[in-house]
């Protein structure tokens, strides 16, 4: 078992960790920010590791932050720039509305939105092509959930079907 050096935390006060934590928002940032309060209040590092789920490598590196940044940044990443969307938050806005109607109120001969049939809505409307994982990425975003239908006959007769359910007894398993 690796010891961490506590000194590293020397300079925080557990009061200013807890005062921190109650202003740190999202859930890594705060993972941080518990790890540095379980070991200002003397956790090792492998109970650390196992509690958060991650190795003690990545414990070290979160309580490092603590010693190399100031405190209201320490459990923060730096901002990524990332690629720039392809969509304007205008754009994305006007493309939540359009999933909360009807495709058929586009002309579409359907009556819920598919992967496939928002991504050419997309690109009718807007001009871009996304991947069908983004897609369904936005889709989700907009509120949208996944539903599969189940395969069924169109000559099937429905009062056969509950009669063979009622009559046919499963195999139990053993």
């Amino acid at each position: 078992m690796l010891l961490f050096d506590v000194g590293r935390l020397d300079d925080i006060t557990l009061e200013e960790l807890q005062e921190l934590r109650e202003r740190t928002e999202g859930e890594i940032p705060r993972e941080r920010v518990l790890a540095a309060i379980a070991r200002k209040q003397g956790d090792h590092l492998d109970k650390l590791a196992e509690r958060h789920d991650v190795v003690e490598k990545t414990i070290r590196n979160w309580l490092d932050r603590f010693e190399k940044l100031p405190l209201e940044e320490a459990p923060y990443d730096e901002a990524r720039s990332g690629r720039p969307a392809k969509l304007t938050e205008h754009q994305r806005d006007e493309l939540f509305d359009d999933f909360k109607k009807s495709p058929e109120e586009f002309d579409y001969n359907r009556q819920a939105w598919t992967s496939t049939l928002a991504s050419h809505h997309i690109e009718e409307k807007f001009g871009v092509e996304y991947t069908d994982r983004h897609v369904r990425y936005l889709m989700e975003e907009a509120g949208l959930s996944w539903r599969t239908a189940r395969p069924r006959h169109t000559d099937a007769d429905p009062e056969a079907e509950e009669e063979f359910k009622d009559t046919v007894q499963k195999n139990e398993r053993k």
